[in-house]
């Protein structure tokens, strides 16, 4: 077997090896390499590539200001980026991290095990650890903006978009915005172990959350959850992750966003510099290897739209409303005080009692406490007291009569929601009595007492119901004929029609009974 030459790869393999207590004989035949210059390293007599000959920095270092390098480095950013902007002109990167690395040997990171993927295998996907803060400009207020990022298996094409926040809803629709953004969908997904996903971790069996576990059904996938605790479950996204923020923080540094979509465009301008930079490792770009290899070996995205959304458990109110979101829906009210399942999805909002279906409503984004309601959903005096307005009202009393229309219109020109329950006082008393007489006979009577309160000037709800009832009586039970009409042959009037009655005219006396009169 020939002998190789030195690297700074295997220098720094040779020196690892020994510091395990490895035999000379034992890393020469592993790494290649002779006996002696396994000893020559491990007596120092031999010294890294990497290092210059004659002991002394190249020219290059001279012109390279270190103290603002390390600054950078200290805030997180990637060396490849700092070389970018400081060293670029001057060596390539990896000469600058070779002289880096000698010179500051604090920094060298430690090693790390190369996975193998089959195209289209799997994705990860998790959130950013740090939120991107927007300023809101009407009203000064911080926001903060969190970011999923996604990275396939295969070619490690790279995804991310910001959320609002990392409820359900923007757990499930990124997912959905991931997979028609790679145009196919892979066989495992694996997420993090946050409770949008996960209910309950399980080292074999984990609980997914229903709604999520309807996702992968929906399009086919497996969902395997990373171990908690196992961050290298997940070290693609996690890489991906930290080079995206870097990435992201490094280039706006200077930039203060003013929006969510601002926020979301800076993301897609990094992600696809970084998917269209060349690969080290790949020797092409992601986006090259994705669309060559990997993008034949996806899954096709299902036919129809997911349909599955977020469930949350909700106590129906005595007002036979729930509470969802800063809103409140409307269900059953033979169902009230009882919990009810509630389905979030894009446009509505689904109501269930276990598995029947009580309500669909559609879903409100305000977020300030409007009522979405059914008439149907609520008791007979709640929907008396809701269909109680102005408009219903003037529309029932046209109806009626046009004089108690005209009454009305005067009222709520002068006061709405003063004189609205004496409208429905005069509605109700009018509707009575057109049920009890008739409509014909009751306009007669209810023209009558409106003339009679317009006269007086005196609006009163039982002023007028007793005008009706004085009406009603005299209709029923009509007076007597007030001319006098005298019978003539009446013994007890000394006159009859004017004129003395004749002497001559035989009348009856009565006689009185003695036996009375003894007693």
């Amino acid at each position: 077997m020939g002998v190789r030459g030195m690297t700074v790869r295997r220098f720094e393999e040779i020196q690892r090896r020994l510091s395990e207590g490895r035999g000379l004989r034992e890393i020469a035949r592993a790494l290649g390499v002779s006996r002696g210059t396994v000893r020559d390293v491990r007596d120092g007599l031999r010294n890294s590539p990497a290092a210059p000959k004659d002991g002394r920095d190249p020219l290059w270092m001279l012109q390279v200001d270190w103290p603002p390098i390390i600054h950078d480095l200290g805030l997180g950013h990637p060396l490849k980026f700092v070389w970018e902007e400081k060293a670029q002109h001057l060596t390539t990167y990896s000469n600058f991290w070779k002289q880096f690395y000698r010179k500051f040997p604090q920094y060298r990171q430690a090693s790390v095990t190369a996975r193998e993927f089959t195209a289209g295998e799997r994705v990860e996907v998790d959130y950013a650890g740090d939120s991107i803060d927007w300023v809101d400009m009407k009203t000064g207020e911080i926001h903060h903006a969190w970011v999923f990022v996604s990275v396939l298996g295969f070619s490690q094409l790279l995804y991310a978009r910001a959320a609002e926040d990392m409820q359900s809803r923007n757990w499930l629709g990124m997912h959905r915005r991931m997979f028609a953004w790679y145009g196919g969908v892979m066989h495992v997904v694996v997420p993090d172990c946050l409770k949008t996903g996960v209910l309950k971790c399980h080292l074999y069996d984990p609980d997914l959350n229903p709604a999520y576990a309807a996702l992968g059904v929906h399009f086919c996938t497996a969902i395997v959850a990373a171990r908690p605790g196992h961050p290298k479950d997940k070290a693609l996204v996690e890489n991906g992750v930290k080079l995206l923020m870097r990435y992201q923080r490094f280039r706006y540094r200077r930039t203060t966003f003013t929006s969510l979509a601002q926020i979301n465009q800076a993301l897609e301008e990094c992600v696809k510099r970084i998917n269209e930079r060349r690969h080290t490792r790949f020797g092409v770009s992601r986006r090259e290897r994705f669309e060559a290899l990997e993008k034949t070996a996806l899954k096709p995205l299902p036919q129809g739209e997911f349909d599955g959304g977020e469930w949350k458990t909700a106590t129906l109110h005595p007002d036979c409303y729930v509470s969802v979101e800063g809103d409140y829906y409307s269900a059953p009210h033979i169902h009230r005080h009882k919990k009810l399942r509630i389905k979030l999805t894009e446009n509505q909002v689904e109501v269930f009692l276990d598995l029947e279906r009580l309500a669909i409503h559609p879903r409100s984004r305000h977020k300030e406490g409007r009522r979405i309601k059914i008439d149907a959903h609520f008791p007979a005096n709640s929907i008396a007291y809701y269909e109680t307005t102005p408009q219903k009202l003037l529309s029932q009393s046209r109806f009626i009569h046009p004089d108690l229309n005209a009454l009305l219109v005067e009222l709520f020109n002068a006061d709405v929601y003063g004189h609205l329950r004496r409208a429905q006082g005069f509605v109700r008393a009018c509707t009575k009595e057109i049920n009890t007489a008739g409509h014909e006979a009751a306009s007669v009577r209810i023209a009558t007492a409106i003339g009679t309160m317009r006269r007086y000037n005196r609006y009163r709800v039982p002023y007028f119901e007793d005008l009706l009832a004085q009406a009603r009586k005299q209709a029923s039970c009509p007076g007597p004929d007030r001319q006098i009409v005298r019978r003539p042959g009446n013994p007890m009037l000394r006159y009859a029609g004017g004129a003395l009655q004749p002497a001559d005219v035989d009348v009856a006396v009565p006689t009185i009974n003695q036996e009375s009169l003894k007693l």
